[in-house]
């Protein structure tokens, strides 16, 4: 190999690291604002913000008292008179509690007849209720938590917050004279 094409070769070779070194100049402040704009406003960041979101006190209310002054009131009316004294005289538990929306989701035909029958109303009301208090907002891998019907509940968390099941929760809690109560999406099924 000849001296000129030796020096092509180192020129060519000092070129290119120019060239990646100007590139990664170019790139890495915009990667970095990438990065920190994503962690700050996303998953982290809410979490974070979920997580410090005080748990608010509507004691002496029980959680049935609880749940009709939070205005879940469907989960209120449904609720048979044997389930509402079981959930008042329970101490220390949790009530995943669906919103009225959740229930509206519901088709009316199927929801009719889960009212009308008290077995399966009772099954799945006892499918939102943990007999210890739990906060899913405390999660870092998925957890499972036995519910009053003996079956299990799966706490975790997505982009959007805490999760149980598939369902949603709310960020905000309550506590009430007997345990706590988080507020939910959906209606929680049990296997059959």
């Amino acid at each position: 190999m000849n001296t000129t094409n030796t020096e092509t070769a180192v020129e060519i070779d000092a070129l290119k690291n120019k060239l990646r070194l100007s590139l990664l100049t170019l790139l890495l402040p915009a990667m970095l604002l990438l990065f920190t704009t994503s962690a700050n406003a996303g998953w982290r960041g809410g979490y974070f913000k979920c997580v410090k979101t005080e748990i608010i006190d509507v004691r002496p209310a029980t959680i049935t008292e609880g749940a009709v002054s939070l205005g879940l009131g469907t989960l209120a009316a449904v609720l048979p008179v044997e389930v509402a004294n079981l959930l008042d005289s329970s101490e220390g538990i949790t009530v995943f509690a669906p919103t009225d929306d959740a229930f509206g989701n519901i088709p009316g035909d199927l929801l009719t007849l889960i009212a009308s029958d008290e077995d399966i109303l009772t099954a799945i009301l006892a499918y939102h209720v943990v007999p210890k208090e739990v906060d899913p907002r405390r999660v870092r891998y998925i957890r499972k938590d036995e519910t009053l019907g003996g079956q299990t509940l799966f706490a975790s968390r997505d982009r959007k917050g805490p999760m149980v099941n598939q369902s949603e929760v709310d960020c905000q809690g309550y506590r009430t004279a007997n345990g706590l109560v988080w507020v939910i999406d959906s209606v929680l099924l049990p296997q059959f």
